[in-house]
């Protein structure tokens, strides 16, 4: 409620004002003289002063000249109140005084209560501008002030950056003992982000926090990699410089993204050293190696440890392993490593052979024993007498052949197809796979007894996932061989870069070394240079992505479907043909069941033999046979 002060010599006039102001939002004090309004006004607070001219003593004129002469009663809007009759020249002297309105006698209510409420909200505005002018005046003086700061934090970095000969592209950031921010020019807040002057440099960002360690560790230099949330971002150089006895630091930045990138490219193109490798068989003092085996790994040294102690044995060894892991290599140290070197050593797939060979192939036959069998032949047990037979893909064999070769194991007995009389043989059975023979053991798709037979010493090869620190010298041994074998002796491709080698690292090799060999092969048939870079490696290795794994894009990249021409055996039946012979049935379901399983396996032929249940080579001769 807005309080107004009534000042007037008659008690009937002061008695009026306050009736005609009653119910209003105004609350209402009289003065019967300008004395007691002088005194009034010092000790309570006015919103506005209703003040009669004519009074004894001090009149109008007087006291608002007073009040507007006293800062702390001079914003007090005052409204003159008079009877008397005069001319302008009484209304220009109260203007002239301060007054905000000059009021003639008698007044009627509505106007002097409208009046009084146009001049408070006047008065509030005034106010109000006052207030805001005087923030803008502040805010202008603190601009200025702010303004000449940074100018002279400007002219500083100025110097600064003559004296430390700071070039272009470079930043300079000021911070005080504290490491409190005193100063940054632009180029250091494009490298580290906008920082505050006058607060502490640590908490400002991920580069600024860095920084702030380091200055805390006394370093002196360092490159921070910016990470951001999509890979990597800036790098930025720092170099730090003390300024004296205070405490404050000088930083030079600078963003040197473009300049690591360019090295790592550089990097990433030079020759990788590789250690010299340890290949042949060779004895340094009562260590050994496998013939041909390439790797330092502690699984590679454990592997050749077992090897060692069993290749002057003739005990029986089962080697696992997945497919590309060496399995072959390390029957040829068990053998050729061994006292026996001189004997026979004979490798045989046992999937490579269609069934029916198999007995005959293994233990030979006499003449005549079936059609075609015009002469005797030994078999590949007695070629092996006294040396050592590797049977790889054991799991491959037939039932009926592993209750014959179990005889072998037992008795080194054997007995050619069409013979009477069983035959005796010394031969060291070396046997491997890739399959689970527990498993199969379970599935009765793989005789017990023989199982136990085999496994008398049992060699796990690990895939080249797990001795991946191998790898480097595996890729050298391949591009040594591949030197030799296309003929670039004199102009040999050196080894392989750092970039390239990052790639390989980093691919998880489903086909373990033999995949690896082909990888190097097939960059040497594609014109390798000098130097194998990351740009002679297939699309999958670059991706880390096995090709088998690529997804059906891929595979139809790489894999052509399979098509073939409607022949007798898959034609169908037309009406008044003659109904064909069985064999003619059987060879168009044999036909459309292995096309079938050759599209929903994407031309994989070895997955569509396993989905048939046959064995590779059964699957690729009846490929051959049927014309597909």
């Amino acid at each position: 409620m807005a309080r107004i002060l009534v000042v007037d010599d008659q008690a009937q006039n002061l008695s009026l004002i306050e009736l005609y102001l009653r119910g209003t939002e105004f609350e209402v004090v009289t003065a019967s003289g300008g004395n007691e309004a002088l005194d009034l006004c010092m000790q309570e607070a006015f919103a506005l002063i209703l003040l009669d001219v004519m009074m004894p003593g001090l009149d109008g004129f007087e006291v608002c000249r007073r009040l507007k002469n006293d800062p702390r009663t001079a914003f007090i809007p005052v409204i003159f109140l008079t009877a008397r009759l005069g001319d302008e020249s009484d209304k220009v002297a109260a203007y002239q005084l301060g007054a905000v309105d000059y009021i003639q006698k008698p007044v009627n209510r509505e106007e002097l209560v409208a009046r009084i409420r146009v001049m408070l909200r006047l008065e509030e505005a005034r106010s109000r501008l006052d207030r805001e002018n005087a923030a803008l005046r502040q805010q202008v003086e603190e601009a200025q002030l702010a303004l000449q700061a940074a100018s002279q934090r400007v002219a500083d970095l100025e110097t600064l950056r003559r004296e430390f000969v700071v070039g272009d592209g470079q930043g300079v950031l000021l911070v005080d003992a504290e490491l409190r921010v005193l100063a940054v020019d632009q180029v250091a807040t494009a490298a580290v982000g906008v920082l505050a002057v006058g607060e502490p440099l640590a908490g400002q960002g991920w580069v600024a926090g860095r920084v702030s360690r380091l200055l805390e560790d006394g370093a002196s230099a360092a490159d921070l990699n910016q990470v951001v949330e999509n890979g990597p971002g800036k790098v930025v150089r720092v170099n730090i410089h003390a300024l004296g006895a205070d405490g404050r630091k000088l930083l030079v930045l600078r963003d040197v993204t473009g300049l690591r990138q360019a090295e790592r490219r550089l990097h990433d193109r030079e020759l990788l050293d590789v250690p010299a490798l340890g290949l042949a068989a060779r004895k340094t003092g009562d260590s050994y190696s496998m013939t041909d085996f390439v790797g330092r790994s502690s699984r590679i040294r454990d592997l050749a440890e077992m090897v060692g102690r069993l290749r002057h044995s003739r005990s029986t060894v089962l080697i696992y392993g997945e497919s590309g892991t060496g399995k072959e290599l390390v029957a040829r140290a068990l053998h050729f490593d061994g006292k026996n070197r001189s004997a026979p050593f004979i490798p045989l797939h046992c999937g490579a052979i269609a069934p029916e060979l198999v007995e005959s192939e293994l233990f030979g036959h006499e003449k005549g024993a079936f059609t075609g069998a015009q002469q005797a032949r030994d078999g590949l047990f007695r070629a092996a007498d006294g040396g050592t037979i590797f049977l790889d893909e054991i799991a491959e064999m037939s039932l009926s052949v592993q209750v014959k070769l179990l005889r072998v194991l037992q008795r080194g007995e054997i007995r050619p197809v069409g013979a009477n009389q069983s035959r005796i043989v010394n031969v060291r059975i070396l046997a491997a796979t890739n399959r689970d023979l527990q498993q199969m053991v379970r599935d009765g798709r793989f005789r017990e007894d023989l199982y136990y037979r085999l496994e008398v010493v049992m060699l796990q090869l690990v895939p080249l996932r797990e001795r991946m620190e191998d790898l480097p010298m595996l890729v050298d041994h391949f591009v040594r061989a591949c030197n030799r074998r296309h003929d670039r002796l004199h102009r040999p491709v050196r080894g392989v870069s750092q970039g390239a080698m990052s790639h390989l690292l980093a691919y998880p090799w489903p086909g373990n070394v033999r995949e690896l060999e082909n990888v190097v092969e097939r960059a040497f048939a594609l014109g390798v240079g000098d130097i194998l870079q990351a740009e002679d490696l297939p699309d999958w290795v670059l991706r880390g992505k096995s090709e088998l794994d690529a997804g059906p894009a891929a595979m139809r990249r790489v894999v052509p479907p399979v098509e073939y021409e409607a022949d007798e055996a898959s034609a169908p039946l037309r009406v008044g043909e003659s109904v064909p012979d069985l064999r003619s049935l059987r060879l168009a379901a044999e036909r459309e069941a292995i096309l079938k399983a050759l599209r929903e396996c994407r031309g994989d032929k070895p997955a569509a033999a396993s989905q048939l249940g046959l064995s590779r080579s059964t699957f690729y001769r009846r490929i051959k046979e049927l014309g597909l």
